[in-house]
């Protein structure tokens, strides 16, 4: 081998030159050995050789014979006719070469296994330094800086720093094991600052999915891999919050501001069901929901979005499944980390409303134009009170009931863990504890975490058994009404009325702040337990068995104690009428769910003739779930205390409830893989089911995928690193409908009959079942396109089409039956397109990195069928086939009414002699909203309407907004700098409506109410307008839906603006004995909102909500440390 070898090398150097040489040598000596920035191995080899006036060709090869080294050099440059004499005894390799090669003019230097000689050069040695970091900024300690070409070199220090002498003109050679290795010029008189990126080779990302994992490079499915590097560095408390722009194709949209349930509604891929749309979440391998893990516990976080990669959960992942795994410990020695943060919060917006005189006068024009009589307490003298500001305890005029409910709230967030271990056990331990107080007054959480993942080896980790428990206790209070009490009063209330008078109390409307300073509470205290373990062992050469069992108990409780209070109000006169007492009352409940997994797998992994790549799996699951609700009411307590004996017995109410639930499911998959460029995989799950007769359903899905950049004919395309293409297929089922036993008639022991004059209870059948209610059926096609470019761009398209059948609907029967609910009936079809775009970007400018990173969704959706109609109305909204579901339904709208003559001119008021109401049963106005009179009328008789009748009613009604984005969209924008970061992250939605019809939107909404202060630029005779419809105080008009309360809920929001610092080590040294990891920061969260919607309400809501009721949004400013020793 070593003649070959040297033979190999020999002819070519006849023929090539010289730097064609080095680069062959060099790509020879890299798969053959690895290069070594020491000559330890040289300098440990002894060997004896004795030679009188021998060539050094002689003696190089008596070296090779004795100490196994293999001499490489170029017969051009190096002379080896030259005679020595050597007589070395028991000598080191590289003691002999020193001697041996003295004044030669050869030099030599060690390359793994292989000596290296080449022509020595006389040039001035320089001394030179600089530092080395990763793309992020920070310093790499430990990596390797060589003079190239030679054993000369160095490593770096805890602060990335370096210094070596090295020849002039010569380059230094930078490798680090993770890194790309990277050459630079040796300059002398300035610092080096080298930037070491992600050798994407060695560090392919591995991805978590189902039952497994895979590297990213190998998928075949859309998964996405959330960046939590990027997002760990804001001041997420919860989960979703911190998915929320990081997940192309998930709509997440925080669905209120209250503390302890500030979450976030999820949907992937559009609406797939009229029913429950939420992924599945997976914890660590039990199902659980996001509330139940700190952000700060995660490792990684896959979301599974196409049916190829979500198949392998049947059943429960026709909303795509959220994959998290906690952090279970390094092979490190003890680490420790603390992260916390203390702000404040305060609404993002409010809607403005009238206030003092403004009110009162507004509010008289409004009794005036609907021919009201004004209350005859409200006379010139009271209303000059107001405009005079006699009194501001009596008469305020500049006071809104938005003053005493909202106020600005602290938040306070602590995290703490310690993690580690070694080859035969490894661990991790964290505890939490946040505290939230309310932007509404009265309102309050805090919640206390922990979680231990335990991992222990055994056998050269053949046998490897793993334990995680992981708890919290979150308490929440609460007003005793709730908090949307006091939002509805602090739109509502007249603002002549403070809450609360001095020596007096609280009025009416106050109740739920009158209660809560007496006293009273509504706390709910939650306590989920989840205790699971795994045992993974490898019973052969590729062939491992996985068993992994669970419980997941979840406690919750609810005491409501609303105390005797006293409330003051007004008489029909004007006067003051004497406080009265409000019943007092006592709630409790409180729910127990436990859900049991077991689960085991076989995986077979093996490769045949070093290019097919196979992998097997097949497993068996089974679930039990149970849930059990009870609940006590007393009222007219005899004294103010939250006891239920001092409850009046009369008033004794009690009820409980229970269910079960059960599944069994066996699952397989088959992953085979051809010289890493075709990739296939085939899934299929059987899964059973309690819920229905027909218990057992099928679950199967194919995908594939060709890495395109492998092929020979793209090699020389040097600047793409990564082109796949993957293609998919699957059926997808779900049972989530809300009733546990679609299938099974349901009783209630609460019904009665009269038997001799006097009720008695009985049992009765309250819902209806349908012995042949089975699961829902979705079907998805996906293509998608992953490609990176130039070691700094990635990006990824997928384009799909979900069609999902028998989809389980309430279809409304006949009343005979006397039913309160009707079956479920598998009935209806819905279909979603949708594409979905990343594009990331990091690179890094001399000492500044930046990365990018942005994604867009789009998404198509209408509904198919509806068992057979046409469409379903729902007062506001309409489910309609071949249009999207839950959509607005209403008039349209064309402006105001100028004039007695325009309102004539549009509408009829009489047929046949008869008179008509022709404005939805009332008179319109000048100054009222003018509704399109839609073409109803057929008159040629072609089916197609082509004419107008002159009358608004419900024949005029059509869809007029949609309640879901059309388009979903993020982008994260960040620097560092010598320590310094900073990012941006703005999300948003466009081409979404919210309705916004209700209180204060609507005039006095339709009575006594306050409303909004927009209402000062209304529509008079003396000052018409175009956009805002005069003033009215009667139910009929406030009631009529239009485009005229439809707004446009497109936004841009910046959800965080992060400013941070990292301590430099070399600071903290003189310190810290050990010396830790400090990055202190600002962050910023929904810090401007970019929108067109008027009210002032938060755009930012469920797709199916109003906004009129809605907690608000928190802006928060908040600082914090994050620590790690």
């Amino acid at each position: 081998m070593k003649n070959i070898f040297k033979k190999d090398l020999s002819i070519p150097l006849d023929i090539v030159s010289k730097r064609h040489f080095k680069l062959y040598a060099s790509i020879f000596l890299f798969g053959f050995s690895s290069i070594c920035a020491s000559d330890a191995l040289a300098q440990s080899k002894k060997v004896s050789i004795i030679g009188n006036n021998v060539s050094l060709e002689q003696a190089i090869q008596e070296i090779e014979k004795k100490s196994g080294y293999l001499f490489v050099y170029d017969t051009k440059e190096v002379n080896l006719n030259k005679k020595v004499t050597v007589n070395a005894k028991d000598k080191t390799v590289k003691s002999i070469l020193e001697q041996m090669l003295a004044n030669t003019g050869i030099s030599f230097y060690e390359e793994g296994n292989n000596i290296v000689l080449t022509k020595t050069t006389n040039k001035k040695k320089i001394n030179v330094k600089g530092k080395i970091v990763d793309f992020k900024g920070e310093p790499v300690i430990g990596a390797t800086v060589k003079e190239q070409g030679t054993t000369n070199g160095t490593i770096t220090d805890f602060d990335g720093n370096f210094k070596l002498t090295v020849k002039e003109g010569s380059s230094l050679f930078v490798s680090y094991v993770g890194y790309q290795d990277k050459s630079v010029k040796a300059v002398i008189g300035k610092d080096i600052l080298v930037t070491l990126l992600e050798d994407t080779e060695m560090l392919e990302e591995v991805v978590v999915v189902g039952y497994g994992t895979q590297k990213k490079v190998n998928l075949t499915g859309a998964v996405e891999s959330v960046e939590l590097s990027k997002a760990k560095g804001r001041a997420y408390t919860n989960v979703s919050s911190m998915l929320q722009g990081n997940v192309a194709g998930a709509f997440i949209s925080q669905t209120s501001g209250q503390p302890g349930n500030d979450g976030a509604t999820i949907q992937i891929r559009g609406i797939g069901t009229f029913n429950n749309t939420s992924p599945l979440v997976i914890i660590d391998g039990m199902e659980g929901n996001l509330d139940a893990v700190n952000p700060k516990d995660i490792e990684s976080v896959s979301v599974l979005k196409d049916a190829a990669s979500c198949a392998i959960y049947g059943n429960r992942a026709s909303n795509g499944v959220v994959l998290i795994t906690t952090k279970q410990g390094d092979l490190n020695s003890m680490n420790i980390e603390y992260n916390g943060l203390v702000g404040v919060q305060k609404a993002t917006s409010l809607p403005d409303v009238l206030k003092g005189i403004d009110y009162l006068d507004l509010k008289a024009e409004a009794y005036k134009n609907t021919n009201k009589s004004w209350p005859t307490w409200y006379t010139e003298e009271y209303m000059n009170n107001y405009r005079n500001h006699v009194d501001e305890y009596m008469y305020p005029t500049n006071y809104s009931w938005m003053d005493d409910t909202y106020h600005t709230a602290m938040i306070t967030d602590h995290y703490m863990s310690i993690s580690g271990g070694n080859k035969s056990l490894k661990y991790s331990t964290s505890a939490g504890y946040l505290y939230q107080n309310g932007i509404v007054r009265g309102n309050n959480a805090k919640k206390f975490t922990f979680r231990s993942n335990v991992s222990a080896s055994f056998f050269e980790d053949k046998l490897r058994l793993n334990v995680s428990l992981s708890t919290h206790q979150k308490t929440k209070n609460d007003l005793v009404d709730g908090a949307h009490s006091a939002i509805y009063s602090s739109y509502v209330a007249p603002p002549t009325i403070r809450m609360t008078l001095p020596g007096v109390g609280y009025n009416n409307a106050g109740y739920s702040f009158g209660a809560m300073d007496a006293g009273g509470f509504n706390r709910t205290k939650e306590t989920p337990l989840t205790l699971n373990a795994s045992i993974n062992a490898t019973l052969m050469k590729g062939l491992t068995l996985n068993l992994y069992g669970g419980i997941d108990n979840h406690t919750s409780e609810n005491k409501n104690f609303k105390p005797t209070v006293q409330l003051f109000g007004f008489n029909d006169d004007g006067t003051m009428s004497t406080p009265q007492p409000r019943e007092s009352s006592l709630h409790y409940e409180q729910s127990k769910t436990t859900m049991y997994v077991l689960n085991g797998q076989l995986n077979y992994n093996t490769v045949i003739a070093k290019k097919h790549n196979v992998n097997l799996m097949a497993g068996y699951e089974m679930r039990e779930y149970s849930w059990n609700w009870h609940s006590m009411d007393r009222k007219n307590l005899t004294v103010n205390l939250p006891e239920f004996p001092v409850g009046d017995p009369k008033t004794q109410l009690n009820d409980s409830k229970a269910h079960e639930l059960a599944w069994m499911s066996y699952y397989g998959r088959l992953n085979y893989m051809f010289d890493n460029r075709y990739m296939f995989e085939f899934n299929l799950r059987y899964d059973g089911s309690s819920r229905f007769i027909d218990k057992w359903g099928v679950f199967p899905s194919v995908s594939g995928a060709w890495r395109i950049s492998e092929e020979k004919f793209m090699k020389n395309v040097t600047w793409l690193d990564n082109l796949k293409l993957r293609l998919s297929y699957g059926k997808l089922g779900n049972e989530s409908i809300g009733q546990q036993y679609a299938a099974s008639d349901e009783l209630s022991l609460n019904g009665k009959y009269n038997f001799n004059n006097s009720l008695v209870g009985m049992a009765a059948v309250t819902k209806l079942a349908n012995k042949k209610t089975s699961w829902e059926s979705s079907e998805q096609y996906n293509i998608g396109l992953d490609f990176d470019i130039f070691k700094r761009v990635s990006a990824t398209i997928d384009y799909y089409i979900k069609n999902t059948t028998d989809i389980l609907m309430q279809v409304p029967v006949s009343g005979t039956l006397g039913m309160s609910t009707v079956p479920y009936q598998n009935a209806g079809k819905m279909q979603n397109r949708g594409l979905e775009m990343t594009v990331r970007y990091n690179d890094r400018f001399g000492k500044v990195g930046t990365h990018f990173s942005a994604s867009a969704t789009r998404v198509y959706n209408k509904v198919q069928d509806l068992a057979g109609k046409d469409e379903l109305i729902m007062s506001d909204h309409i489910w309609r086939v071949n249009e999207p579901f839950n959509s607005l339904y209403g008039l349209q709208t064309e402006g105001i009414y100028q004039s007695e003559e325009e309102i004539k001119n549009h509408l009829i008021f009489s047929k046949n002699g008869t008179a008509l109401n022709p404005y939805m049963g009332m008179k319109p106005e000048p100054g009222d909203i003018r509704f399109v009179d839609q073409l109803t009328i057929d008159t040629n008789g072609d089916g197609i309407p082509d004419t107008r009748d002159g009358v608004i009613n419900e024949d005029d009604k059509v869809i007029i907004g949609n309640t879901f984005p059309k388009w979903t969209f993020s982008a994260t924008l960040g620097f560092e700098w010598n320590g310094f970061d900073a990012s941006i992250f703005l999300q948003g939605v466009a081409g979404m409506k919210a309705l916004n019809q209700g209180i204060i939107t609507v005039p006095f909404f339709g009575g006594e109410s306050n409303t909004g202060a927009w209402y000062k630029d209304r529509w008079t005779p003396e000052r018409p307008s175009q956009t805002v419809q005069r003033l009215y105080s009667e139910p009929g008009r406030s009631e009529i839906v239009s485009e005229y309360y439809l707004e446009d809920a497109s936004y841009i929001r910046c959800k965080s603006l992060d400013l941070g610092y990292t301590v430099p080590k070399k600071v903290l040294k003189k310190v810290f004995k050990n010396t830790p990891s400090i990055r202190v920061y600002v962050s910023l969260q929904n810090l401007f909102t970019i929108t067109d919607m008027r009210y002032g309400f938060d755009p930012e809501k469920p797709s199916h909500l109003t906004n009129t009721l809605q907690y608000p949004q928190a802006k928060t400013y908040s600082f914090g440390v994050n620590m790690k020793f």
